[in-house]
């Protein structure tokens, strides 16, 4: 497979080459943790919506970040209809962030559907419905990197069907709630990269001792910064970390979070996954 991850010409955008994902590059690959990045990788989490006109796992916010920062790793949020269909959604109500009001698995997708999304601020989107998971692989396939966040409810069955009817298993990880749960998932799907919570020591032990290979691994590790010999015991192992930074850092004033950011580098956070995008690029970039 080829990966056609197109250069951004605006200036005001500059992409770090060190991040982009290289033709025929595995994400094993990828993801291998290596000494000697001079930035931290980046996570748009919930594809990282601006304040107006974009919605949180919109398609249109997908395609608006991809074009703003190709190279980003695009993380995004599935449920499940009360027909069992997959769709773009955090809350498992839909009040917050569309036209809709009720939980997302008693409406069938054809009343879903029909919902207008709202962006940060609470503008309705007339141009921004609920996308099937299926639209959002069809659009990545090729292009870029995606977490999948399968929410609670979700059929993790129809998830994977999804992924491989769009052949999208190479560009796509999927964030396990639990080391029984990514068993299960590497049994089935040996190739298949996952985002596993390396909570504490304790938690390292017993992936360790899981039988997972490493090499299919991201931690995603506790938003309280820890020791830095937390971070290089996980990276002992090959395994990048990530640290969220969304609803914490993220919402720190500007100079507290920019040394907070840096921090989060220096000590061992190879991946930042947050709400401000643009701030993170610029600051590493």
């Amino acid at each position: 497979m080829v990966f056609s991850f197109k250069a951004v010409t605006n200036d005001d955008h500059v992409t770090n080459d060190d991040h982009c994902r290289q033709p025929h590059q595995s994400l094993q690959e990828y993801f291998k943790w290596k000494a000697g990045k001079k930035s931290p990788l980046i996570m748009a989490h919930r594809m990282s919506p601006s304040p107006t006109g974009y919605a949180e796992n919109s398609l249109q916010t997908l395609q608006y970040t991809y074009s703003i920062a190709p190279c980003v790793i695009q993380e995004m949020d599935i449920r499940m209809s009360k027909d069992s269909v997959l769709l773009m959604m955090h809350d498992a109500t839909l009040d917050r962030t569309t036209t809709g009001k009720g939980k997302i698995n008693e409406m069938p997708y054809n009343e879903l559907k029909q919902l207008l999304l709202k962006d940060e601020a609470g503008n309705v989107l007339t141009n921004q419905h609920i996308p099937q998971l299926q639209e959002i692989l069809q659009f990545a396939k090729g292009k870029m990197i995606l977490a999948l966040d399968m929410k609670p409810g979700t059929d993790p069955g129809r998830l994977m069907k999804t992924v491989m009817d769009t052949h999208t298993l190479t560009d796509v990880f999927v964030i396990c709630y639990s080391i029984a749960d990514a068993v299960k998932l590497n049994k089935k799907y040996p190739t298949l990269v996952m985002a596993l919570g390396f909570n504490n020591w304790d938690n390292i032990a017993a992936i360790e001792q899981s039988g997972i290979p490493f090499q299919n691994l991201v931690a995603l590790t506790p938003t309280v910064l820890q020791e830095k010999a937390f971070y290089d015991k996980i990276h002992s192992m090959g395994i990048m970390t990530s640290i969220s930074t969304f609803g914490k850092i993220d919402q720190y004033p500007a100079d507290s979070a920019i040394a907070t950011y840096k921090e989060a580098w220096n000590k061992g956070g190879d991946i930042i996954c947050t709400d401000s995008l643009q701030t993170v690029r610029q600051l590493f970039r």
